[in-house]
């Protein structure tokens, strides 16, 4: 009897293995280093249809523009850029090899980053990004990426966080997905060329999970996922060529954390930017340090950089006490996280205030034109105060602290910035240009000296 049961199990066992996919049916799973068959795929991606998504109907607001020449007379913020003291923050010569940088829109657009990476490449480190963030798709980011595919993911912020010690990805997110979500990446560089010769995956299981994995259109194999306390990594390889295109669909619900990029040849430096729009510093005092320092167990950062204070800024009313807590919180778990970096904080550019476009019309009859100096220089005011917290906060956590609004000329820079030909700044009076976040760069290479000395 129990060899008649023990033969007809064997023989649905066998059933299942030839009902599965041939590519599944041998697939490997070993849960830390998985060597998949390369294919053939060198072209650019070419992404799956989408259904698409319905409009939601938005009220219109009310129609704002940038005060004129007129109403910026007014207040003065026309006149010649005010005389500028930046001291340098570093010696020059001492540019590190590994360099982090995390932030807010600002950072995520790319700009900023790319002219880095251009000014340390001209003193000869070249720097390349060793990790990849999960933010590809989301509005504003731009990733030193040369191609991607997604859906079926919802993006888990850390600065929105309810809920203290978060497990969260390198990006300060994560990609949650069910089954039959895809992720799909063109690892080539810049030239076209393969030159990743391995990638570590990044994920969260709260049980045993999988996903079907290819490299460059090779058959899938499926990947058991086990993650040890919530953090998990496993490296895939090509077993023929460095790989191309990485391909993943999730077969069970799993959490994915980063990608880390292993060079065939490693480079020279690392330059990693981690930016999300609205992003603010709450993300380093929701983390869960402990968690957050594994991405960093084989080479840490030698400097890293918290580029944050444009959406804290925001808030009405600002409350400077409660931000220079949470900011001081923060700092905390970044020095547990990264106890030896040399820190620098980034604080928020000048900002300017758009006007209704009722407005003239309104002071043509006698009424308020909202164009006075306390409402036009309200965030030039606030960034500076921003800036003063971040230089006390920073003295207490071995941070120096830079100023975006210093470096464009103080208060109602801003409108200049605007108004430059070519403009600096995005009539948002926001963000910036590429040619804003270009000069921005280069200030803050000059203040850190790096434009002058060799690299170390």
């Amino acid at each position: 009897m129990h060899l008649h049961l023990y033969g007809r199990l064997l023989a649905a066992l066998s059933a299942l293995l030839l009902w599965l996919p041939p590519e599944l049916a041998y697939a490997q799973t070993a849960s830390r280093h998985v060597s998949l068959d390369n294919g053939k795929h060198t072209t650019d991606l070419r992404c799956p249809a989408k259904a698409p998504a319905g409009q939601r109907r938005v009220a219109p607001a009310e129609a704002l523009e940038p005060p004129d020449a007129e109403e910026l007379d007014q207040i003065g913020a026309l006149l010649e850029t005010m005389q500028r003291q930046l001291p340098r923050l570093d010696e020059p010569g001492q540019i590190p090899r590994r360099i982090a940088i995390w932030g807010d829109s600002h950072l995520a657009a790319g700009s900023f980053s790319a002219e880095l990476r251009r000014i340390l490449g001209a003193q000869g480190s070249a720097p390349r990004p060793s990790y990849l963030p999960l933010t590809m798709g989301r509005a504003g980011v731009v990733l030193p990426l040369r191609g991607f595919c997604m859906d079926g993911w919802k993006s888990e912020l850390a600065y929105n966080s309810r809920t203290e010690r978060v497990a969260t990805g390198i990006g300060m997110n994560a990609l949650q997905g069910e089954a039959g979500a895809y992720l799909w990446l063109d690892l080539r560089n810049t030239a076209g060329d393969a030159d990743i010769e391995s990638v570590d995956l990044f994920f969260n299981a709260s049980s045993t999970a999988s996903a079907a994995v290819s490299v460059d259109g090779g058959p899938e194999a499926r990947v058991l996922l086990e993650a040890d306390e919530a953090f998990g990594r496993v490296r895939i390889t090509g077993n023929a060529a460095p790989i191309s295109i990485l391909k993943l669909r999730a077969q069970s619900t799993l959490t994915l954390h980063a990608v880390k990029l292993n060079y065939r040849e490693p480079p020279l430096a690392v330059l990693d930017t981690f930016a999300i729009p609205g992003a603010t510093m709450r993300a380093w005092q929701q983390l869960d340090p402990a968690f957050f320092a594994r991405y960093f167990d084989q080479s840490s950062y030698d400097m890293v950089m918290l580029e944050f204070g444009t959406n804290e800024g925001n808030a009405r009313p600002f409350d400077a006490n409660a931000y220079a807590q949470m900011l001081d919180a923060g700092l905390r778990q970044f020095r547990i996280v990264f106890p030896g970096a040399r820190c620098v904080l980034i604080a928020p550019g000048d900002r300017g205030t758009l006007l209704p476009k009722s407005r003239k019309k309104a002071s043509r009859a006698g009424t308020d034109a909202s164009a006075s100096s306390a409402n036009l220089l309200r965030f030039s005011a606030i960034h500076e105060k921003i800036f003063q917290l971040q230089q006390q906060a920073g003295a207490r956590h071995g941070c120096v602290a830079w100023s975006m609004q210093t470096a464009m000329g103080g208060p109602g820079s801003a409108y200049r910035w605007m108004r430059a030909e070519p403009p600096l700044m995005a009539r948002d009076l926001i963000h910036f240009t590429p040619q804003g976040y270009q000069r921005l760069a280069q200030e803050l290479a000059d203040a850190l000296g790096w434009r002058s000395g060799p690299a170390q």
